[in-house]
């Protein structure tokens, strides 16, 4: 008896390669030329000093050679998507082959600056988690970079005509990539909350740095005369001094009003131009739900991350932000370039809480904490204390020096220093008090900590990979100790601090069982 024949499994045909959208040659151009700017500005000024015509040509010159280096990737770049890899070949010296399995993507950007958003192309950077780089591909058409999103994330790459085997005298038929399903919207921007978008001191701290230090620099090219400022003898314009800052007193008052108005404005314009038409919706993905978050208005950007990568979150309330009920909301999430990514723009506190409890699957931002007892307490008020003596001394030094060497004595100096000192040292240190504690729910260690900013964080106790628990000297004395969740997610470790010995120890035990108990009696 023969045995029959059996026919092979057919062979998966190789994905065709696929190139840049031809508007690349435009944009890569136009973004090494931005970066040759400096040194084209530098060195057509260098030749400039001999011959214009010499520095005018050496500019043009540096641009040219720019342009060209910007058409490079256009011409250089090309990729594809097998049903299990992508594949990424660049470089015109040194060819470079990118592979990335599909199922080891853990994130999809879809970025597009000014320029992109003029020429109908995005930017597509994909992220595997392997390493901090990226495979970053620009440019891609709208509809080609969509495409490329749906093939790693949610579904297989749809087979090119020549891929597909034909019968006798037909023709072949492609079937399309199935599209992702709309989702389900879980946050939406609301314009409501753009209310908070001057109350964030972090912003407004830069924005002032960043005005001293242009002032600073050009401070000595103010043509003070022509503003009518002249100091003589005594007098300001020939006004006595004493006068002259009476009327600041009525000045510097209008100018902070008027200040605080342009930055209220820039601020909400900024705020609009960032987070414009922003949206957070939960897809299915190729092996489980993601998260995509989209916003922006002239420079646009769509990031999917899986959700199976998410190990918590952080809610974190500002000073200002926190009078007026809001908070900011960011993720925890392993195998990202960004593993601390913003959800939210500054919203309401009951907002975060709830998209933070959709995410999470748990309403850990409202778990009730407990406290570390009063000895935190002693600690935060004595430092307040000590920081207060030594800023008074500090004070006192000039005030000394001008006193002896002026036969000047500005007495109130130090006891304004020494009084404002008191004042927020010690609210800064019930503050810390108050907000300190922790909590452990079924699934997360849920932390507070933070004195005028308050930031609670909840972290699955699946993602922690270990403990450290360290005492200083004076930790010991009163028997207090500085905890550490060690995990992959945010940054690396979550921080429980002045943490009473013994809970602690039966903190930690009680949150990762196996990998302390065998460490504890």
């Amino acid at each position: 008896m023969s045995t029959p024949d059996v026919p092979e499994a057919p062979a998966v045909p190789d994905a065709e390669w696929q190139r840049l959208a031809g508007w690349t040659a435009v944009v890569s151009p136009l973004s090494t030329l931005r970066q040759a700017i400096i040194p084209a500005a530098v060195g057509a000024f260098g030749a400039g000093q001999a011959n214009v015509f010499i520095g005018l040509l050496v500019a043009a010159g540096i641009a040219v050679v720019a342009a060209l280096a910007g058409l490079v990737p256009w011409l250089t770049t090309t990729f594809r998507v097998t049903p299990t890899h992508l594949e990424v070949r660049k470089g015109l010296l040194n060819r470079t082959t990118l592979t990335a399995r599909l199922d080891r993507v853990r994130s999809v950007d879809l970025s597009s600056t000014l320029i992109h958003r003029a020429l109908g192309v995005t930017k597509v950077s994909v992220g595997t988690g392997v390493d901090e780089g990226q495979i970053t591909l620009d440019s891609l058409t709208k509809d080609a970079a969509a495409r490329l999103r749906r093939e790693l994330l949610h579904a297989a790459p749809a087979p090119s005509a020549s891929d597909v085997p034909s019968a006798e005298g037909s023709s072949p038929e492609i079937e399309p990539v199935a599209a992702a399903p709309e989702g389900e919207i879980i946050a939406k921007l609301d314009w409501s909350w753009i209310r908070y978008a001057p109350l964030n001191l972090r912003n407004l701290a830069i924005a002032l740095g960043g005005l001293g230090a242009v002032f600073g620099a050009f401070s000595d090219l103010i043509p003070w005369e022509s503003f009518g400022v002249r100091v003589t003898n005594g007098e300001v314009n020939g006004v006595p001094v004493d006068e002259f800052v009476r009327m600041l007193f009525f000045a510097v008052p209008i100018a902070i009003v008027g200040a605080a108005a342009v930055w209220a404005i820039g601020s909400c314009v900024g705020y609009a131009v960032r987070w414009w038409d922003l949206q957070v919706v939960r897809e299915q993905g190729r092996e489980g739900t993601t998260l995509r978050r989209s916003f922006g208005l002239t420079s646009t950007r769509a990031t999917t991350v899986e959700e199976a990568k998410v190990r918590g979150a952080t809610s974190t309330v500002g000073p200002l932000i926190g009078l007026a009920g809001g908070a900011d909301l960011n993720l925890l999430t392993t195998g990202l370039d960004d593993n601390f990514p913003a959800v939210l723009p500054t919203a309401p506190e009951q907002v975060v809480s709830e998209v933070g409890t959709d995410i999470l699957g748990e309403d850990a931002f409202s778990a009730a904490l407990t406290g570390h007892g009063p000895r935190p307490r002693r600690r935060y008020w004595f430092r307040a204390a000590v920081a207060t003596l030594v800023w008074t001394l500090v004070a006192l030094v000039p005030t000394v020096l001008i006193g002896v060497f002026g036969d000047t004595w500005i007495w109130w100096i130090p006891v304004v220093v020494m009084v404002l000192a008191l004042v927020l040292g010690l609210l800064g240190a019930e503050l810390r008090h108050r907000h300190l504690g922790h909590a452990l729910t079924d699934r997360y260690l849920v932390v507070r900590s933070g004195s005028y900013t308050a930031v609670r964080t909840a972290l699955q106790t699946d993602g922690i990979i270990g403990w450290r628990v360290k005492q200083t000297f004076f930790d010991r004395r009163i028997g207090l100790a500085q905890v550490t969740a060690m995990t992959a997610a945010g940054h690396e470790h979550v921080d429980i601090p002045d943490v009473p010995l013994e809970t602690a120890v039966a903190l930690a035990a009680a949150a990762t069982p196996r990998t302390v108990s065998e460490f504890v009696e």
